[in-house]
């Protein structure tokens, strides 16, 4: 598997955030001029500041793709589960959070959810398989930006699971590995079936990722989420980005300098082993993951996520070892 570059800074102030990370990782990417851009970003908060990706980032990753690249139309994407759950729609998120200013930059707004949901994917469910719509957006290159947030069923919530948007709106519940009522009767603090829910939600998005694979991940860690994520826990204010073209490295980074041990992210290791990505870094540019890395109160339910393990284990090579030379960072987790 061929190795993308990894980037990763600290900063806390917000005009220099995206400058920084970009000037970074722009020389490894495959943008091109006049390419169709596309931000998938996550709203999944309909009032949660902290559990959504902040405008400002998007606003200046705009100008920069622009300035830098001279690419051709940019288009903010995003199918919001926060609108999905409060009976609102996309584009009352969108407004909430200020993303029709971006309308005003000469970019433009899409909401997934009115795209036609035409593609199918398998998916598995605790009542067993299942299937679900999803969309594509016509791009040529697709950035993911996402904050750092903890979550339920899994140990940490970046780019992968922020693929959920493209999911049919009422769909995307099952891509967690049950129904609306099947999630409510499940006691996630005691019952075993808590295990068959997180192998599912594990499997379903490997396979989305499989489908729908982000271009560059941004992980925007000015600011993060910790305890009770995705939506309901509390901010941290943190200043680290991490850039990749790598969406599984960049996830595996983002989990250890959040204070978690990768191995704990079962999706991570599935996307390794399908060959979507490496789940192990070496050669990070910019700093030390130990310089900026900042435990994270996970979320209550973090014993019984750990507990589970994948099995049978996936078969295939091991992760490449770290291979530090001078100036490089090693993975340690």
């Amino acid at each position: 598997m061929k190795r993308k570059e990894i980037v990763l800074i600290k900063e806390t102030k917000q005009n220099e955030f995206v400058p920084k990370i970009m000037d970074h990782i722009a020389p490894f990417l495959s943008l091109r001029a006049g390419d169709r851009v596309a931000i998938k970003i996550n709203l999944s908060g309909a009032k949660e500041i902290y559990a959504n990706t902040h405008y400002e980032t998007v606003d200046s990753l705009i100008h920069y793709l622009r300035d830098r690249f001279a690419v051709g139309p940019i288009t903010v994407i995003e199918g919001s589960d926060g609108a999905f759950f409060s009976a609102k729609t996309t584009w009352d998120i969108f407004y909430k959070f200020k993303y029709k200013e971006v309308e005003m930059q000469g970019a433009r707004l899409c909401n997934l959810d009115e795209l036609p949901h035409e593609h199918t994917l398998d998916i598995e469910t605790v009542s067993g398989p299942q299937q679900v719509q999803y969309c594509r957006f016509p791009a040529d290159y697709l950035v993911s930006v996402v904050p750092p947030k903890t979550h339920n069923i899994f140990p940490v919530s970046l780019s992968i699971p922020n693929l959920v948007g493209f999911v049919k709106p009422e769909q995307r519940v099952l891509m967690f590995g049950a129904s609306a009522q099947e999630m409510k009767r499940i006691n996630f603090s005691q019952s075993e079936r808590y295990f068959q829910l997180v192998q599912c939600a594990n499997r379903n998005f490997v396979a989305l990722l499989k489908q729908i694979t982000p271009s560059l991940v941004l992980i925007d860690g000015l600011y993060g989420m910790e305890g009770k994520g995705p939506i309901k826990g509390s901010p941290v204010f943190h200043g680290f980005a991490v850039a990749s073209e790598d969406a599984v490295a960049a996830d595996a980074l983002a989990t250890h300098v959040m204070g978690f041990n990768s191995d704990d992210v079962p999706y991570l290791e599935l996307a390794f082993h399908a060959g979507l990505g490496n789940n192990r870094w070496q050669n990070v540019i910019g700093i030390d993951p130990q310089t900026v890395k900042f435990p994270y109160r996970p979320h209550p339910l973090f014993q019984r996520q750990r507990k589970y393990r994948e099995r049978p284990r996936p078969v295939g090579p091991a992760p490449p070892s770290p291979q530090a030379h001078e100036g490089s960072t090693e993975a340690k987790d």
